[in-house]
């Protein structure tokens, strides 16, 4: 029999099993969670199902062996394909990830300049760890749908909100503000700021919490109790379970904290013009950072300089106005006192 022939004869019989393997593709994908049947009385999973017999007919006992019959296992529940898809990234980001070494003693390394290479080397693996943190974060934002969110993605999407501050509940909405506040920051930042806050990772913060910029925490027994805390102050220096989690910290403050608003506008201008997004640039949004302010940005970005973390040009493109972003970086100066106001203070 030719194979039109046989396709002839059988038509109906393949409708049939194109329809169910259809209806097997449709639900290998959407997985659906199958609801047992109302009319349909479920015996508890321990109960063996009853079945109802004949009386027998007298007939000499038959010895048999009894069989191991092994236990049935549950079956596992089903879960959306998207759920599913995200469980697995999220597995295989984790696995990506390298091991945390622990905080190396830098203060048994006498020689200076053996010190701040370790320390920097250090901190660039965290660093580069956290932004791939940064950027991962961000492509799983952007593969939301706002129309079509499945319950894990929205108690993800809530839970970000909350972190980074975000007040509005339409996931739209959220979905764009965290795209506008999740993002990198410069590796040049990270380490002079961590050098700065952390004495080169030889602060009591940094070896007894892992601490490396100096971040607060506001429960009792969170971290650790500053020895110079005001009397009524209850802060602590919060403790981390490891560096990395205090650099993740770290970005994370900047990314959401009020006070860093004049820093993620720099970026994102830096960004949308196609510049390169500079660690002396960022900076200028530090003013809230330090009670120092403008003293404690200089340092920041000497520390950037001296130790060439990045590339320190000799026209600094912040002063020229022509510049797209050079606005933003501007530093507030301090006010002077008017020289009549001095002397009348004199002549008091």
């Amino acid at each position: 029999m030719n194979s039109a022939l046989f396709f002839q004869r059988h038509k109906s019989l393949l409708s049939i099993v194109g329809v169910l393997m259809l209806a097997l593709i449709v639900v290998t994908i959407n997985k659906h969670e199958p609801t047992p049947d109302a009319d349909v009385a479920t015996a508890p999973e321990t109960e063996t199902p009853k079945r109802t017999f004949k009386t027998p007919v007298a007939v000499a006992p038959v010895a048999v062996a009894p069989v191991a019959v092994a236990p049935v296992a549950a079956e596992p529940r089903v879960v959306s394909s998207a759920n599913a898809a995200a469980s697995i990234s999220h597995a295989i980001e984790s696995s990506l990830r390298p091991e945390v070494m622990p905080l190396p003693n830098f203060g048994a390394m006498l020689d200076v300049k053996t010190k701040k290479t370790a320390f920097f080397n250090y901190l660039l693996v965290l660093s580069q760890t956290a932004n791939t943190k940064i950027k991962q974060l961000r492509a799983e934002i952007k593969r939301m749908n706002p129309q079509r969110l499945t319950h894990l993605q929205t108690q993800r999407l809530n839970r970000l909100s909350k972190t980074h501050k975000i007040k509005t509940k339409d996931p739209q909405q959220q979905i764009n503000l965290l795209l506008r506040k999740i993002e990198r920051v410069p590796a040049a930042l990270v380490l002079a700021q961590a050098a700065n806050e952390s004495a080169w990772g030889t602060s009591r913060f940094a070896t007894q919490g892992n601490n490396l910029f100096g971040q607060w925490c506001f429960s009792k027994g969170c971290g650790l109790i500053p020895n110079g805390r005001p009397a009524g102050e209850t802060y602590e220096v919060r403790k981390f379970k490891d560096p990395q989690a205090s650099v993740d910290a770290y970005i994370r403050n900047l990314n959401s904290h009020g006070s860093y608003i004049g820093l993620r506008r720099i970026r994102e201008c830096l960004i949308n013009n196609k510049q390169t997004m500079s660690g002396r640039a960022l900076s200028a949004g530090l003013i809230g950072y330090s009670s120092r302010g403008i003293d404690y940005i200089n340092d920041i970005r000497g520390l950037i300089r001296v130790n060439k973390l990045e590339p320190w040009h000799a026209s600094w493109w912040g002063d020229a106005l022509l510049h797209p972003c050079s606005a933003l970086v501007q530093l507030p100066q301090p006010e002077t006192e008017p020289e009549d106001a001095i002397s009348d203070t004199k002549e008091l």
